[in-house]
């Protein structure tokens, strides 16, 4: 995939963006891009998460995090 940062820039879908900061797979700095290229997106570094950090024994925490942000005003378009 290459989705470059003026494409990602039209993306107007409410975006969390969740990135565990131990995952071997995927580079931190890849969210933070993603993060910086989407407007009105949200990152959450799960602390000592890996790939796929949503599972498992950070899955509550996830669903809290998730939950609060669906809970937020939409941003004004």
């Amino acid at each position: 995939m290459n989705f470059t940062p003026p494409l990602l820039g039209t993306v107007r879908a409410r975006t969390l963006l969740v990135q565990g900061d131990q995952d071997p797979l995927y580079p931190l700095e890849l969210s933070v891009e993603l993060y910086r290229a989407i407007p009105a997106s949200r990152l959450w570094v799960v602390p000592g998460g890996g790939h796929g950090p949503i599972f498992g024994e950070q899955r509550e925490d996830f669903a809290r995090t998730a939950l609060a942000f669906l809970e937020e005003p939409a941003p004004a378009a």
